[in-house]
Parts: C-alpha cells; sequence; structure tokens
C-alpha cells in the first residue's frame, strides 16, 4: 500500500506504524470482494502526511483492487460510515497538472465515482476571517488565481472564473452547516482530534500573525529572531476548537508566501485559502476542497502546524461523508449487510442491545467508544440529584415495617410469587402523610438486603429543586446512571451510535435516555431492576402520564420495529416500580397495585405508636392519657405530619395538666393548613422575623444557606433599625437556631451539602401560595404580593451590599495582593446580594419602579465585586448590556427610556441584543425591540437565531448591527421589528456595511425588496469599497432586484473604487439577463475599469459569449 513509500524509520512520528500494523483478518473488513463499481467517493490528497491522516477516518479499510495498466496511481480503499471510498495522493509533485492527471486515471479506474473531496492543508487568508491556525476553510468556489494576462500598464489581470463543486456535494454541505446550528456543538472534528490526539498532537508553538509588510528574518527557520511588535492584533479564543470556515479557495502553481500578495489577491477573489491542486481537479471530477489551514500564507511559514491541520481537514470530510446520502444500488448494500450477519458476535449484540452495525468493526472506533462510556456515565450525574432523599428524615423508630409485611407489597417485589398484573406499586396519601418517609424507608430496606442479580434505584421528585429534580429528564438520568453503576456490563448500551452519536460525550436529551433505559432494561436477562420514585404530584402532570405509559411499555416487553421491519415481542423484564404521590393527579394504570396510605392499619399504629413514644404528658390518670391519644389518632386524619406538629405544641401544655392539654387539643384545628395558621398567628413575637423568615424561602433564587438566611434576616431588620447595625459574627449554632425560632418550627435544615433552609414539609408552600395563606396572614400585601415581596428582598441585598462596604473593600485589597478572588468568609451572604439583587428587582418593577435603584446600582464599585463572582464584564459594560445579559427584561424596558442599546467595545457579545439571544433570554429581546412579546405576526421573531450556533462562523454577526445581521440572515419579522423601534436603515456595521448591502450580498431579494420599500437609499455605497446596492445585484445575478433599484432611481453607472460598474460585475461573472437589463436601461457599455477594461473585455476574458455578442450589438448600434 501508498504507506510504504517511506522507510521506517524516516517515518514522522504521527505516520507510527502502529497506526497500520494490524493482521490481515482484523486490517481488512470481512465483506466479500468488492468491485470498482462499488466506490462511489474519491478522497485525493496532495502530500503523504495528508494521506496518513486521511486513512485513520476509515470505518474499515478493504483488500486493494488490481488497476488498470495505463493507470499509475496507488489507491487505498475503504468505507466510511455508508459510503465505499478510494483514496489516492500525487505522486510527489504539487500543482494543478498533476492533480488533472491523478483524477483522470482514477476516473478510468472507478467509474462510479459520484463525489470527490480534495483533503489536505492550505495557507490561510487572514485578512478575510478571524482565521487562525488550526481552522478549516471548505472551499464552495474555488478560482485560480495565476491563470491571466498582463495588461498594458504591466499589471497582472486574472482571467479565470470560478469553479463550482458538484451540486451533491454543495447540498452536503448545507445539510451539515444546518446541522452545526441544531446542537449546542459545532461538529465533531474536536472529538474526532481528541480521539487522535497522541499521533497529531495540537503544537505547542503559539499562533502568531505578523503584519503584511513584515519580512521573516532570511535564513531563520523559527520566529524567534521576528520582532514581535509586529504582530497583527486580533481578539483570543475561549477554545482551540477548529472553526469552519466556508468561501473561495485559491488554486494556483505556485507556493503563496508572500503576505502583501496574499492580501491583495484575497481582497480581489474574496478568497479565504491558498493551495495547489484543486484547480487541476474541477474540469473532471468538480471536487470539494477541504483545506486545515497550516500557515498565513506569509513568509513566516513553517511545517510544525502541517500534520494536525491535515488531520483537522479529514476530520471534516469524514463528518461531510456521514451526512452525505448514499446511492444503494451503487455500493451493494444488501450484500454488505448478509455478510456482516455472519458476524456472531455482532449477531449477539444485535440481539441484546440492537445497535448500529456502522463502525462497530472497526478497532479504532470500538476503542473510543469504550474509551467515552465513562464521559457518558459522569454526564448522567447532576449535582442535587439525592438532596430530596438526603432530607428526608429516617423513619420513627418501629414506624414503617408494617409496609414490608402487606400482602401486597409482598407480591410486587418477590418474583418467585409476583403476579403478571403487579408490575406497579403505587401508594396514595394526603399531604403530609408520611409517603415519602415511608419510600425512603422502603428504599433503604430493599438496598440493604438485595441479592446480586438485583439493582435497586430512586428517585425523589422536589418542586422546591432545581428543573432536574422536578422533571422526569432528571429523573431518567438518575435511574439510568444506577442501573448502569450496578451492572457495569450494560453500560455497552452507551456504545449505541444510533441513539448517541459517536462524537458525543454529554448527557443525551430525553427521547435518547428513554431509548437507553429501555435498551439497559431489555438486556437484563434474568436480572432484575427495582425503582422507588416518590412524589410523583410534584413533577408536571403530562411529564407523569408519559412516563408511566413508557414504563408499562417496559414492562409489557415491547419492542420497536427491528431493522429488517418486523415487529417482535421480547420476554418481559424484570422489572418494576413502586411510586408515591398525594391523590392527584389521578392516573390510571394497567398493571400495578393500588394503596391508600391512610386507609391502612398499619399507617394507624404508626402514628399511634409515634404518639405514644413522644407525648411527654405526666398523667396519672391512665384513662386520660389513652383518651388524649385516641383524640389526637382521630383527629389526624392519617397525617403524619399533623401528629408530629401537633405532639409539639401538647408537649409545651404539658406543664399546665392534661385538662389543659385536652383543652388546647380541642382548639387546635383538624385541617393542616389551618394548623399552619394557628401555629404561625399563636403569638406576635417577632412579627418582622417572621415575614423576612416567609419570604427569603418563599421567594429566594436559590435555597440559602443557614450562614446566608441569618445575614438575610440581619440585612432586612437593620433597614427597619430593629437590631443591632454590626455584622453578625460567624456562629452555625445560631444561624441553625434562628431557622426554627423565626419560622415557629416550620423550616428546618436538609442535609444537603451545603446545608440549605427550606419549609418542613411541601404542604407549608401550599397553605402560603394555592390556599392565599401569605394574604390571609398579611392582608396588606395584596393578591398582587410578589412585586413588593421581592422588592424588600432587594432592599435586603442592597443594604447588606451598603453595610459590607468597608469590610468588602478590605478583603478585596487583601485578596488582589495575594493574587486571589473576593473573600466572603466574613460576608456569606455577599454573593447571593450582588448576584441576586438585579433578579429581585426585575420581579419588583412590574409594580415598583426601579430606575432610582439602577441609577444607584450601576454608579456604584459593585460591578468590581460581580466580577469576582463568575462575571466578567469589561469596564465600558453598559447598565443595558448587562440587564441583556442576565435576561431582566422588566428592568430593560424601564432603563431604555434614557440609554439606547449601542455597540459596547469589549464585550462578548458586542451589542445588548446579540446577549439576549446568545442566552436564550427572548422576554428580554422583546424588551431591547419595544415589543410585549417576541411574537411577530404569530412568529417567533427570534426563532433559531441563538447566537451560539454560528460561533465557528464568526464573520456571520462579528462587526454587524442588529439590523444588519438580521438582513444578511433573511430574518424579515425581526428586520421589521428592528426598524418599527428604531434602528437605522443607512447605519453602517464596523465593516461599513448598510443592511441592505447585506442583504444583496448573501442573495436574499425579497428581503432587499422589503428594505427599498422601508426607505433604504438604493444610492449608498461601501465606504472603502465604493460598491453600490446595485452594484451587488449585478454581482450575484439578481435581475429582479436591479429592476427595482433602478425603477427607484439607483444610479446606474455608479463605480467601485477600482472603477467597475454594475455592468462590468455582471459581464465579468456572466450574469447574461442583469446586462440585458443594464444595456436596456441605459447603462455606459463604454466604461472602462481603473486597469482600463471594459465590460466586453471582461465577458471576453470569461468566455461568456452570449454576453460578448449582447455588447458588441450594442456597440454596432451606438455607431449607428
Amino acid at each position: 500500500m501508498f504507506a510504504t513509500q517511506w522507510p521506517q524509520e524516516d517515518r514522522p512520528e504521527y505516520m507510527h506504524p502502529t497506526l497500520y500494523s494490524r493482521s490481515l483478518r482484523s486490517r481488512y473488513a470481512p465483506l466479500s470482494p468488492l468491485e470498482h463499481g462499488d466506490y462511489t467517493v474519491a478522497w485525493i490528497c496532495a502530500l503523504h502526511l495528508e494521506l496518513a491522516a486521511s486513512r485513520t477516518m476509515f470505518d474499515e479499510e478493504h483488500r486493494p483492487l488490481p488497476i488498470y495498466g495505463s493507470d499509475d496511481n496507488v489507491y487505498v480503499l475503504g468505507r466510511i460510515d455508508q459510503h465505499n471510498v478510494v483514496m489516492a495522493c500525487l505522486p510527489g509533485e504539487y500543482g494543478t497538472i498533476n492533480a488533472a492527471i491523478v483524477a483522470t486515471n482514477l476516473k478510468r479506474t472507478f467509474p462510479n465515482i459520484r463525489a470527490t473531496l480534495m483533503v489536505g492543508i492550505g495557507g490561510g487568508s487572514p485578512s478575510m476571517a478571524d482565521m487562525h491556525l488550526g481552522d478549516i476553510v471548505v472551499g464552495t468556489r474555488v478560482m485560480q488565481y495565476d491563470i491571466g494576462k498582463v495588461i498594458k500598464d504591466g499589471r497582472f489581470h486574472e482571467t479565470a472564473h470560478a469553479r463550482i463543486p458538484s451540486h451533491l456535494l454543495l447540498s452536503a454541505v448545507s445539510n451539515l452547516r444546518s446541522k452545526h446550528g441544531l446542537q449546542a456543538t459545532s461538529s465533531r472534528v474536536a472529538s474526532l482530534l481528541q480521539d487522535r490526539i497522541s499521533s497529531y498532537p495540537r503544537p505547542t508553538q503559539q499562533d502568531r500573525l505578523f503584519q503584511a509588510s513584515y519580512q521573516h528574518p532570511a535564513g531563520a527557520s523559527t520566529c524567534d529572531q521576528c520582532d514581535m511588535k509586529k504582530q497583527s492584533p486580533r481578539s483570543l479564543r475561549s477554545s482551540d476548537e477548529p472553526r469552519v470556515h466556508y468561501g473561495v479557495i485559491a488554486s494556483g502553481n505556485r507556493v503563496m508566501k508572500n503576505a502583501e500578495a496574499r492580501d491583495n489577491i484575497a481582497w480581489r477573489l474574496s478568497a479565504l485559502c491558498f493551495e495547489m491542486e484543486t484547480a487541476g481537479l474541477m474540469d473532471n471530477l468538480h471536487c470539494l476542497p477541504i483545506r486545515g489551514i497550516c500557515d498565513y500564507s506569509d513568509s513566516h511559514k513553517n511545517k510544525d502546524w502541517q500534520p494536525y491541520t491535515a488531520m483537522a481537514a479529514a476530520a471534516y470530510a469524514k463528518e461531510l461523508l456521514e451526512v452525505l446520502p448514499p446511492v444503494i444500488e451503487e455500493i451493494g448494500y444488501d450484500r454488505e449487510r448478509s455478510a456482516l450477519a455472519q458476524n456472531l458476535h455482532f449477531l449477539e449484540h444485535k440481539e441484546q442491545f440492537g445497535f448500529r452495525v456502522g463502525s462497530a468493526f472497526n478497532p479504532e472506533v470500538q476503542e473510543t467508544l469504550r474509551q467515552r462510556r465513562p464521559a457518558l456515565l459522569k454526564s448522567l450525574e447532576f449535582q442535587q440529584m439525592d438532596d430530596r432523599k438526603i432530607a428526608i428524615g429516617e423513619a420513627h423508630s418501629k414506624t414503617c415495617r408494617w409496609f414490608l409485611e402487606h400482602a401486597a407489597y409482598k407480591d410486587w417485589i418477590d418474583h418467585e410469587t409476583r403476579s403478571d398484573t403487579s408490575g406497579f406499586l403505587w401508594m396514595r396519601g394526603k399531604a403530609g402523610a408520611g409517603k415519602s418517609t415511608i419510600m425512603k424507608f422502603l428504599y433503604l430496606r430493599a438496598r440493604d438486603n438485595k441479592d446480586p442479580c438485583t439493582a435497586i434505584a430512586s428517585f425523589f421528585f422536589n418542586a422546591r429543586g432545581d428543573y432536574l429534580e422536578r422533571s422526569i429528564l432528571g429523573m431518567y438520568r438518575s435511574l439510568l446512571m444506577q442501573l448502569l453503576h450496578s451492572f457495569p456490563e450494560l453500560q455497552l448500551v452507551l456504545d449505541d451510535m444510533d441513539i448517541v452519536p459517536l462524537s458525543q460525550t454529554g448527557c443525551s436529551r430525553l427521547n435518547a435516555l428513554k431509548e437507553l433505559l429501555r435498551k439497559a432494561i431489555q438486556a437484563l436477562g434474568e436480572r432484575s431492576f427495582i425503582c422507588f420514585i416518590d412524589a410523583l404530584d410534584e413533577c408536571d402532570e403530562q411529564e407523569i402520564r408519559d412516563m408511566v405509559q413508557f414504563f408499562e411499555e417496559l414492562m409489557e416487553g415491547k419492542v420497536d420495529h427491528d431493522r429488517a421491519g418486523e415487529t417482535t415481542i421480547a420476554k418481559r423484564p424484570r422489572f418494576w416500580v413502586c411510586f408515591s404521590s398525594r391523590p392527584y393527579p389521578y392516573i390510571d394504570v394497567r398493571r400495578g397495585i393500588l394503596l391508600t396510605l391512610e386507609d391502612e392499619s398499619g399507617h394507624k399504629q404508626d402514628l399511634a405508636q409515634y404518639i405514644k413514644s413522644r407525648l411527654r404528658i405526666d398523667a396519672q390518670n391512665q384513662l386520660i392519657l389513652e383518651e388524649i391519644k385516641a383524640q389526637i389518632l382521630h383527629k389526624s386524619a392519617g397525617i403524619f405530619m399533623w401528629v408530629v406538629l401537633v405532639v409539639q405544641i401538647l408537649n409545651k401544655e404539658s406543664c399546665d395538666g392534661s385538662l389543659a392539654i385536652k383543652k388546647k387539643l380541642r382548639e387546635i384545628p383538624s385541617k393542616l393548613s389551618d394548623l399552619f395558621k394557628s401555629i404561625l398567628t399563636r403569638d406576635q413575637d417577632n412579627p418582622d422575623h417572621l415575614l423576612l423568615c416567609v419570604l427569603w424561602i418563599l421567594c429566594a433564587k436559590r435555597p440559602l444557606t443557614p450562614e446566608e438566611f441569618r445575614h438575610a434576616l440581619w440585612a432586612g431588620l437593620v433597614e427597619q433599625g430593629l437590631v443591632d447595625p454590626d455584622l453578625p459574627n460567624l456562629d452555625t449554632h445560631a444561624s441553625n437556631k434562628l431557622v426554627t425560632s423565626s419560622s415557629k418550627g416550620l423550616a428546618e435544615i436538609t442535609n444537603s451539602s451545603p446545608p440549605t433552609v427550606q419549609f418542613i414539609h411541601e404542604s407549608v408552600r401550599d397553605f402560603l401560595l394555592k390556599e392565599r395563606g401569605l394574604q390571609a396572614l398579611w392582608p396588606d400585601l395584596g393578591f398582587e404580593w410578589e412585586g413588593p415581596c421581592h422588592d424588600r428582598l432587594r432592599r435586603c441585598c442592597m443594604e447588606y451590599l451598603n453595610r459590607t462596604t468597608v469590610q468588602v473593600e478590605t478583603d478585596m485589597s487583601r485578596q488582589r495582593t495575594l493574587g486571589l478572588g473576593v473573600s466572603v468568609s466574613t460576608c456569606p451572604f455577599l454573593e447571593y446580594a450582588v448576584q441576586q439583587v438585579l433578579r429581585h428587582a426585575d420581579n419588583a418593577s412590574s409594580v415598583i419602579y426601579q430606575a432610582e435603584f439602577m441609577e444607584v446600582f450601576f454608579v456604584s464599585d459593585w460591578f468590581s465585586v460581580l466580577n469576582q463572582f463568575g462575571d466578567q464584564y469589561g469596564p465600558n459594560a453598559s447598565p443595558l448590556y448587562v440587564l441583556a445579559d442576565k435576561g431582566l427584561g422588566n428592568l430593560i424596558r424601564t432603563r431604555m427610556s434614557i440609554e439606547v442599546a449601542t455597540y459596547i467595545s469589549g464585550q462578548e457579545y458586542d451589542y445588548p441584543f446579540f446577549a439576549t439571544l446568545a442566552k436564550g433570554h427572548e422576554s428580554a429581546a422583546a424588551a431591547l425591540l419595544g415589543q410585549a412579546s417576541i411574537f411577530c405576526d404569530g412568529v417567533n421573531i427570534t426563532h433559531g437565531l441563538n447566537r451560539y450556533k454560528d460561533a465557528w462562523e464568526p464573520w456571520r454577526h462579528r462587526n454587524r448591527t442588529p439590523l444588519s445581521w438580521a438582513a444578511q440572515e433573511d430574518r424579515s419579522g425581526l428586520v421589521k421589528v428592528l426598524i418599527r423601534s428604531g434602528a437605522l436603515l443607512e447605519e453602517e456595521d464596523r465593516a461599513q456595511y448598510r443592511p441592505l448591502m447585506r442583504a444583496l450580498e448573501q442573495g436574499h431579494s425579497t428581503m432587499a425588496q422589503l428594505l427599498i420599500d422601508e426607505g433604504a437609499d438604493v444610492n449608498a455605497q461601501h465606504s472603502r469599497f465604493g460598491w453600490s446596492a446595485l452594484i451587488l445585484a449585478a454581482r450575484r445575478g439578481d435581475e429582479s432586484t436591479a429592476r427595482v433599484l433602478i425603477d427607484k432611481g439607483a444610479y446606474i453607472d455608479a463605480q467601485d473604487i477600482h472603477g467597475w460598474t454594475a455592468l462590468i460585475w455582471a459581464s465579468s461573472v456572466g450574469k447574461k439577463d442583469v446586462v440585458q437589463l443594464l444595456i436596456e436601461r441605459g447603462a455606459n457599455t463604454n466604461a472602462m475599469s481603473s486597469f482600463g477594461w471594459t465590460a466586453l473585455l471582461y465577458a471576453s476574458q470569461g468566455g461568456y459569449n452570449k454576453i460578448v455578442q449582447i455588447l458588441q450589438q450594442k456597440e454596432a448600434e451606438s455607431d449607428l
């Protein structure tokens, strides 16, 4: 094979023979022999190092085929995804001619080639894009820059016209670009590079770009002697991952090593990259060039980056082929499938897991899949996964044990006696009945007593927690992780590339998680999987219905259509689930047992046992004591929380005797919510403490730690002059005690890490909010209580910030000296206060005007403190930019009365509007646009415009204004709203383009018409290049828009800085219809460019004979 051209001792490290030293049995795919006609994709490289990198992209490598005697090429054959690929390398010589010879022979030997890629390295043109070494350029057009002639003033003029890759490949490129736009990451390139980093490491040398006029010192092999002051300034990147650029590639027979010549040609041709082969392939194969940028086409070029960038280009090419549709008749699909089916290893895994056939036989892919499993498993975890379970107290001594002996439970959990109808065990009970305590008890007992063939898992929904704690997405992640940890061999399900693409190492989405869980459960065999899932009522009702239906399907052994299209029913897996919930929502379960907790005698016995052990009454009359116990039990109606609270109340009355206790018991309401109200109103001690306590637990943007809670209450009380103004010292005991005292026993400290403050039960929150207990206790709050309450918390935050100024400034000064961040050891509430004060203000601003607050906050020094806790805003950050970045729509509407959303230098997103799109803050985007909502004419005008999707194409948004960017992206609804909100039609972006120019440059004729109708100046010209709207339309061949522009008064003979008119541009690129229109409307056919050429000369050199005829006819008519 081709790799044998280099002696082993001379091979560079990145071509180490271990990449290829497989035995014939493992090296070549076990397929029946393929023929020349089975290969449909050609992959051509110019250098051996490019071929070496490319070969690593094969999913499998094939045996060589004989070649025709007249064919001097040597080929490497293999498969990538669903394509049979033939690779070839030029015979050690650069240039377009050698490329053409290789292409001719390849096409003759492999007659069914339908797509050709030219893959390798190239020199970048950094003046045309934000380009760094290691980036990738995909050539959507190819220009041969060294074909032309010397004109009368001695200057060289290119005469070649653009060559276009095949429509098939350009469609695949568009498909891949759209795919990148829909995903969080740009492409698989980064992961493919990471997989090969040991052989193709990213160079450690600094990526330096020097000024075009600065030449590399003669004779120097490196840039160590270069003047570093001559480097061109450019923005830093947050990641080393390659970015992909799309546009013109300049091809020629000379190596480009002159930066000034590079920029000159790049400017004329809009070229992003220079190389030496592709133009020779375009006539025969219409190939798509893919180039990794290894230098900047200047005198400073060296070979350090070549291996890495060759690999980057190959990685992109592989990903492109994965989206290129195969032609089934040409790749022998049926034969391939039948041969693969003979592989016993595959059959075993297909039966058990249903894996994609694909690349699973390639040892490198198998190794990649094996190595990524830990990362995928780790991605399933989330920080609060077990917080709710940990927060639930242990069962009281001798309680809950009755459940283990319940006939329904024993039938459900014992697989030997379990009936086919008992897949679910559903425990229902009223709020506070003790369901969660029982569920935790059952889970712990099952976990401790399980056998090696059983996996036990749990999930406790938490309505007070983050999204993952209260959603089925978090539940599926948790259950899958627990199952795969219990039976590590089931982690093979993570290798299914139909569900988890090879490039993915992060957590999958909901549907993928369900499929992974399905496959893992179906592969249990004789093993069992038991789940305990608590508090279904704290999750969305529709999500619960979908989850129950999915679990029912799993229990029934359903399997979707197999790959042959047949439906199969697998053996029912040993999978069962115990649920708990309140009586609502009612969800019908076809397979299961339903228990109502309050009706169970065992539960009543637990209540009696708790009362007996905890009630501290020294009653001499045993009959009276039993009467009191019986009354408590009867009045409780099975609600364990009610019993706990009542026993605590009665114990406080015990010193007054049994009669006083009986009287108190009669006064205590039997309804749990009424009991909460009674507890909160039983005395008037420290009412301000109580209100602040309730508000901080109800309305905090995240749960507070006990120390934060104590300092938050202090800040609110010191504002009212109710406590000592000195900052409280750090005292864990005092903080814990305050939680109980300030809440009158209705708040507690969780066992999570770190501990946080919460209500003792969700029913307390329900009483305050759903049953309007908050308004009943504090009528002054009114029905719109949230605004005033958030304003109260906003004032607490500001009071704390102001009171801790001296301490914080001292800490910051000391920590800066030590090179550290702000110390919060003495100010535990500082981080919350500075990060959340604006959010509380935003919530409050719906009813309380916040302009005065913002004036105070944004002129303070708190920006520096804010940056210490994660946010990074430059010194020029405007208030509006910060509000947009944080998504605070209400405050934005207030602020826009005094501030305009303009360009902000030094910030990550340039404009406030772009910050809202990047962060997905739709309501904030609507506020910036002056809209009530983000919908215009029933359409979400920001849909699909998350700016992160374009992170790998910075030219699409860098230097744009919101209006010029929206015009460029052809978003008519957004453009209308921007204009309506005051965006200037004639404002130039930082690249001197106006919105109309951006639309025309991208060929968006409908958008151009919209801007013209809105009043865009049709005669405005680009400040730097002199292009008019008519020139841009002519260059794109947009005849209809050109007609509109002329009708609107566009100057038909306007010239750019090189004297080119619209007619010259249309003639030079072969746009006959536009040429005809311009002549009809009186364009000057004798106008000359600054090079002395007319439209006729340009058309003639481009080979556009019909345009030549039109222009000659016009000249003839003029002569008459």
